[in-house]
């Protein structure tokens, strides 16, 4: 009885597969808001008009990050780095 179950699965794989294949992946809204997020700090990193104030205010703003939590605090190292 459990051999005939295990073919089953087996068989349930292998017509997901066969489906799957050749079909792209959704990209998931997480790695898109994550992009944007990395493509917007990089233009204020970039921008030499652009202060610390405003640089954190965009953290805190746009991003909705709390002052002293670990991401925070890892952009604004990134920030003083590149600065």
């Amino acid at each position: 009885m459990t051999e005939k179950k295990d073919q089953d699965i087996d068989f349930r794989q292998l017509i997901a597969e066969e489906r799957a294949r050749g079909s792209r992946r959704p990209v998931k809204a997480e790695t898109l808001e994550l992009r944007r997020r990395r493509r917007k700090i990089a233009e204020r990193l970039l921008d030499k008009r652009c202060e610390k104030r405003d640089y954190l205010s965009v953290l805190r703003g746009d991003f909705g990050l709390k002052e002293g939590s670990p991401e925070f605090l890892d952009f604004v190292k990134l920030w003083d780095a590149y600065r």
